[in-house]
């Protein structure tokens, strides 16, 4: 099972509460699914991008201002691609490759949240 994330919840930005809190649910819920499932050989992981989506994109043209202040703090400088960064992660975490990971967040983010 591959869920997705935010760094909103863990950065605890503001003005994004309630989107924070339902993000730290989801993850929760992954972690204690992969508790229960593992027995079963079923994986449960998140992804947690910063991916240059649709809705990214309208924003950008909304917020231009706002957006490149963003994307300046991302270290690897740009969002990441939907389908080559963050698609290819939910491709590794949907095969055999990744059989041994199990209740993790893969933060595909271009370094904006390094968790210690």
């Amino acid at each position: 099972m591959i869920n997705f994330a935010s760094g909103a919840g863990l950065a605890g930005h503001d003005t994004l509460g309630a989107y924070a809190a339902a993000k730290e649910a989801i993850r929760g819920l992954s972690r204690v699914a992969a508790n229960e499932w593992g027995r079963f050989g079923i994986n449960v992981n998140l992804i947690s991008p910063i991916a240059n989506s649709p809705g990214v994109q309208a924003w950008a043209k909304a917020q231009p201002e706002y957006y490149e202040a963003v994307k300046n703090k991302i270290p690897m400088g740009r969002f990441g691609d939907v389908e080559q960064d963050i698609g290819r992660v939910a491709v590794f975490l949907a095969s055999e490759d990744s059989q041994y990971i199990t209740g993790q967040t893969l933060m595909v983010d271009g370094g904006s949240i390094m968790l210690h």
